[in-house]
């Protein structure tokens, strides 16, 4: 029952003091020392009380600007003078339009000039109110506590009030003071309950059971009372209807369970007529004629009650709202309680089956859709939609039914069966043709059917053309259709149809771009910029007038016109409305920036970015990488330090956060010690004394100090790890493996190796793959598959994948995982997950890792051909070149030598050691499987001299090979 006084408290305080038309106490006399004979003055006052029984009836009919409007001349007519009428009168009209500023100057101004006025209490309830709407409470409780001491019909309002306020500053002492004066003459009216079930709730609040208890049970038996229960009962629908308004279904919901149904009532007032007609039987005189009163009024109650047929219907449909709104999903996306939409259910279906005469039941059959919807029985809400339009069709939210029909199916993500729903529904009675069309071409558009979505939209305007609403965006559309079938002939002139016809359109500033980026794309650079600028010069405030600036500087880049270029993508950062547009142009200004030596633009430009992005541990930390550079290289080394350290510091035991060791690495390149010149600076010659110098003024000259040692490794480990280190309640195995990542890089800038791989050792054989951040999953995945561990790598992909599938290493995972399957001879498996990276992760960087693994994969899997045309794209590949391309010239000569093409084979072979010398690995693999061919093709002498050749190198002693190619030009 608790709920209820929540509600009802708001109730009370939303029903202001005065909405209907106020008394007007005080009307104005004649002008004072006017002849009575004087025409000119009579017109001035009927004048002004025309003006005030105007206002006061556009007052009542809550046309309250036009009620000042008449109060303002009334007041001219009077040279100003306050009367109580029209200061009443306008004070309630400022009340109720919410200017409580005006509304307090105006009821402060009649409490000063008639503190006894007749409508003083209602002044100062109002000017209570206000006070406490305009964030003043103090003053409004101390004018409210004034109405509750002096006047006994406004006590329970003014309590009521008064005590919410309290409650909402936690005063629930003071708040139950107030409720307890209110409930001392008993609970007799509306307000008497709302302040019950107020001082309940606070009671409940407090723990106090006992107190709320006891409240609710007077609260019941005078509900429960046979003369009162009709009233009773119109009561608690009022509060619920009251409480509905205001979207506290949770307190509404149980105020009408205290609604008796009709049933009852009469089983009720039956009896209660009864007991008046045995009473009649032996009373007399003026008792008999009490009798006769009472039971004519209760049999009029009676009477008015059975002609209420839909009285219970009335109450299930408030329940069935009720419990609708508790358990649908909320707009912040919030989950609610499914099984209130199961009540919400039976309610609506018991007015739809049973009380077919119900004024409303095409709303509950309406609520009986909106409940299936959400749901998720799309099925069913159709039906009923179907079944709705059949049984309504004069219903006033026909045209609602009709839309919904299509976007229940478009909602569930079902775009065919929505397009022809939407088709379907242009035949229902009553339904918005242009809007159901519309849509039918928004979804074939999402569906990049664009000639289907073209021809749905040139027929909306063609066969609409009054319907403005949708030709901008319809028109667009279209223009659109062709721009992402790369029609860029027939989106030109789409693009500027749609300008020609929507001068002042929502698209336009978006339509002239795109002519200028199509312009710029078929390398008509200065028309693009031509227009660009004239976008900028008619549209600086447009919302896409950052992918405008970014465009800009694309072109300026470009033209080798860096400094334009840098002022268009810095003003493309401050103006973008989209990440995509954000990001691009802060990388491209980023590299104009570092190029330019603008340290200080760009350690502003990101601080900026990392203000409006603290709550992304990502982002913010980007931004803290490139300020720290910044820093750096202005010199402040100690305060890049301390920055660097602050941020890794609280982020150092998070795994997700994957830009620590960014930090971590930009943290250890200042650490580290460069080294020193020694042996140059020991082997300078002393300086040469000025012409004329005397030998002794050389040698008085100071001697030059000495150098600071040089920091050992173990020094500078220290540090680093003072650096680093967390708080005791923030270590954990994420923390240890990152600094034990830290030490790793160290070793390796300073260039002690043996420490280096000592460390990262420790990590790749202690770490928990569940302590570590997606790179070193990466990292230590990789490395402990090459080393042969391949549980301790399959772990580390797994997790990778898993958790972190957003994080830019994720693209590891699939081509690990596919590297152990090619490890151990599961083929199939491999060419699935190699393909599946390429598939799912286009741009990574590992793709060119992905695409060598399906050609090896296919070679595997004795699929030549597929494998030569992948193995022949990564050595055309000029951004893969190196050691990718060595591997693919010597897999083509393995590819044509098991095809028996061996000629074809040794030209693959002899391209590799003799044009990609760098790549021992694949070097030694070539010479040898050149001999091989060589022996095939029966030139055994070939074979002899490649093979001693690959043996009369040096650099190729220690490859694998090298012992095979011994062994077999022994039998040569």
């Amino acid at each position: 029952m608790r709920t209820i006084f929540c509600a009802a408290l708001v109730l009370a305080v939303a029903t202001p003091g005065f909405t209907q038309a106020p008394p007007a106490p005080g009307t104005p006399p004649a002008a004072p020392g006017a002849p009575a004979a004087a025409p000119a003055a009579l017109n001035i006052q009927q004048e002004t009380e025309a003006l005030v029984n105007a206002a006061g009836a556009l007052f009542a009919e809550a046309k309250y600007q036009e009620a000042l409007a008449k109060l303002d001349q009334a007041k001219k007519n009077l040279n100003n003078k306050p009367f109580e009428g029209i200061m009443f009168i306008e004070g309630a009209c400022h009340y109720n339009m919410n200017n409580y500023a005006k509304a307090i100057e105006t009821l402060e101004a009649f409490v000063k000039e008639f503190p006894q006025g007749a409508a003083i209490i209602d002044v100062r309830m109002a000017l209570g109110r206000s006070y406490i709407a305009s964030k003043q409470e103090d003053k409004g409780i101390e004018v409210l506590t004034d109405v509750v001491r002096n006047s006994p019909e406004k006590k329970a309002e003014a309590g009521l009030i008064i005590a919410d306020t309290l409650g909402k500053k936690d005063q629930k002492d003071k708040a139950l003071e107030i409720l307890t004066s209110v409930l001392a003459d008993g609970i007799r009216s509306a307000e008497s309950i709302q302040a019950a079930m107020l001082a309940a709730n606070l009671y409940v609040s407090q723990g106090k059971l006992d107190e709320a208890g006891a409240l609710m049970d007077k609260v019941r038996n005078f509900a429960s009372g046979g003369d009162s229960i009709a009233q009773m009962n119109n009561i608690y629908l009022k509060l619920g209807d009251e409480m509905m308004e205001k979207k506290a279904f949770r307190e509404a919901l149980g105020a009408y369970q205290l609604v008796r149904k009709k049933a009852e009532i009469s089983r009720i007032q039956t009896e209660q007529i009864k007991k008046l007609e045995a009473q009649l039987k032996t009373a007399k005189g003026v008792r008999k004629d009490e009798i006769e009163t009472k039971l004519k009024a209760n049999q009029e109650i009676m009477a008015e009650i059975e002609k209420r047929t839909d009285y219970d219907a009335s109450l299930y449909y408030r329940l069935g709202r009720c419990y609708y709104e508790m358990g649908a999903p909320k707009e912040d996306g919030t989950v609610g309680d499914a099984s209130r939409l199961w009540q919400a259910t039976l309610a609506f279906e018991v007015i739809v089956n049973d009380y077919k005469e119900f004024p409303q039941r095409d709303k509950c059959m309406f609520g009986l859709i909106m409940v299936n919807a959400a749901l998720k029985r799309i099925k069913d809400a159709r039906e009923l939609c179907q079944k709705f339009i059949d049984n309504f069709p004069d219903s006033d939210m026909i045209g609602q039914i009709s839309e919904m029909y299509g976007m229940l199916a478009y909602q569930n993500k079902q775009l065919k069966e929505a397009v022809d729903a939407f088709a379907k529904a242009e035949s229902f009675p009553k339904a918005d043709k242009a809007r159901l069309r519309f849509l039918k071409g928004s979804v074939l558009f999402e569906m990049q059917k664009f000639d289907e979505a073209r021809t749905a939209f040139e027929l909306l305007v063609s066969e609409f053309p009054n319907e403005v609403s949708y030709k901008d965006d319809a028109l667009y559309r279209i223009a659109l259709s062709y721009f992402y079938q790369n029609d860029y002939k027939s989106v030109m002139k789409a693009l500027k149809n749609y300008i020609k016809e929507n001068p002042k359109g929502q698209y336009v500033v978006d339509a002239r771009y795109r002519i200028a980026f199509i312009n710029f794309q078929g390398g008509d650079k200065d028309d693009a910029l031509e227009e660009l600028l004239s976008i900028i010069k008619d549209a600086p405030n447009d919302q896409n007038i950052g992918q405008v600036h970014a465009l800009l500087g694309d072109i300026y880049n470009q033209k080798v016109d860096y400094e334009n270029a840098m002022v268009n993508f810095a003003a493309a950062v401050d103006k973008a409305k989209t990440d995509d547009v954000l990001n691009y142009a802060m990388d491209q200004v980023t590299d104009l920036y570092v190029g330019s030596d603008k340290w200080k633009e760009l350690a502003d430009m990101w601080e900026r970015y990392y203000n409006t992005h603290k709550d992304n541990d990502d982002l913010s930390l980007k931004a803290i990488l490139w300020i720290s550079r910044a820093r750096i290289k202005e010199g402040k080394l100690e305060e890049a330090k301390k920055l660097l350290s602050e941020h890794i510091k609280t982020r150092i035991a998070n795994p997700a956060n994957q830009q620590v060791e960014g930090l971590i690495q930009q943290l250890v390149s200042i650490s580290a010690p460069k080294r020193r010149r020694a042996a140059a600076a020991a082997e300078a010659p002393s300086p040469t004394p000025p012409d004329g110098a005397k030998p002794a003024d050389a040698a008085a000259a100071a001697p030059a100090p000495a150098p600071a040692p040089e920091l050992t490794f173990e020094d500078v480990e220290k540090q680093l790890e003072t650096l680093l280190t967390p708080p005791q309640e923030a270590m954990n195995g994420t923390a240890q493996m990152r600094i034990l990542f830290a030490k790793t890089w160290l070793a390796k800038t300073m260039k002690v190796n043996d420490k280096a791989e000592k460390f990262f050792n420790v990590i790749i054989e202690v770490a928990k793959p569940d302590d570590l951040s997606p790179m070193l999953l990466a990292t230590v995945g990789d490395s402990a598959r090459k080393k042969g561990d391949l549980d301790k790598a399959n772990a580390c992909y797994v997790r990778l994948k898993d958790y972190f599938k957003d994080s830019e290493y994720s693209d590891g995972a699939p081509v690990g995982l596919a590297e152990i399957a090619f490890e151990k001879g599961e083929f199939d498996k491999a060419l699935e997950l190699f393909r599946d990276a390429l598939t799912n992760y286009p741009g990574s960087s590992r793709v060119l890792d992905a695409t060598q693994g399906e050609a090896k994969t296919l070679a595997k899997l004795k699929k030549p051909d597929e494998a030569k045309k992948i193995f022949e794209q990564i050595a055309n590949t000029k951004e893969w070149r190196g050691h990718a391309t060595a591997n693919a010239l010597r897999m083509l000569g393995d590819i044509e030598a098991g095809n028996g093409k061996h000629e074809a084979a040794i030209a693959y072979y002899q391209r590799v050691f003799i044009a990609h010398q760098k790549w021992k690995d694949e070097m030694a693999k070539a010479y040898l499987n050149c001999a091989k061919s060589f022996i095939a093709l029966g030139k055994r002498e070939e074979a002899k001299k490649t093979l001693q050749e690959m043996i009369a190198r040096k650099d190729l002693q220690e490859q694998p090979e090298m012992k095979q190619a011994q062994q077999l030009v022994a039998t040569l």
